[in-house]
């Protein structure tokens, strides 16, 4: 065999020796794989509300409520809950809480004006206290009356209203300090100035 073919067929030898390694490396280098659908499923936070109040004329000293006000908790996820009185009288032509003795139900205590629900039932976890899909029932009040030393005769005829203010969260990852600094809308649970 010749030179000049001895040097033919080795160049011929040495570049299909580069392109398969070329495409060995090129293939190694961009292997790529796609894995199959991955589904996500929000939790829900969800409370459902019930108990009733005397639809009769009452006296100061009674309890007005018949059937205790209560929270049912349908929530798929650890949640936190809290709460805030208003409570306004048509006499007074405005707030009347001082006119008025509630009776909160156990597990609830008061900060910065609103009711937290600390219950034994809860689980702390870095001082939240997270209510668990295993708790169904929360107490909210037992109890509404009329204080008899302060309501007296001028208030016969006009009403009390009282409203609650109940806001529930998810309890991991998120915390009320941020939801407030948010104004989150609970109805939507987006920031109220989003505009939805």
């Amino acid at each position: 065999m010749g030179k000049k073919k001895f040097i033919a067929i080795l160049t011929l030898l040495f570049l299909a020796i580069a392109a398969l390694t070329a495409n060995l490396i090129v293939a190694w280098l961009t292997d790529t794989a796609t894995t199959g659908p991955t589904d996500f499923t929000l939790g829900d936070v969800s409370f459902e509300w019930s108990g009733a109040v005397s639809t009769n004329y009452v006296v100061p000293g009674e309890n007005v409520v018949t059937i205790p006000y209560k929270l049912t908790n349908t929530s798929t996820i650890r949640t936190e809950l809290r709460f805030k009185i208003e409570i306004t009288s048509e006499y007074l032509g405005g707030d009347g809480s001082d006119y008025v003795n509630l009776t909160i139900g156990t597990g609830w205590v008061l900060s910065d004006g609103y009711y937290y629900y600390r219950g034994s039932d809860t689980v702390e976890d870095n001082g939240k206290y997270l209510i668990p899909t295993t708790v169904t029932s929360i107490t909210v009040i037992t109890g509404i009356e009329l204080d008899g030393s302060k309501v007296g005769n001028d208030f016969s005829g006009s009403s009390f209203t009282i409203t609650l203010v109940f806001e529930a969260k998810q309890g991991d990852f998120v915390d009320w300090a941020t939801l407030d600094q948010d104004e989150i809308n609970f109805s939507t649970g987006l920031p109220a100035s989003s505009g939805t």
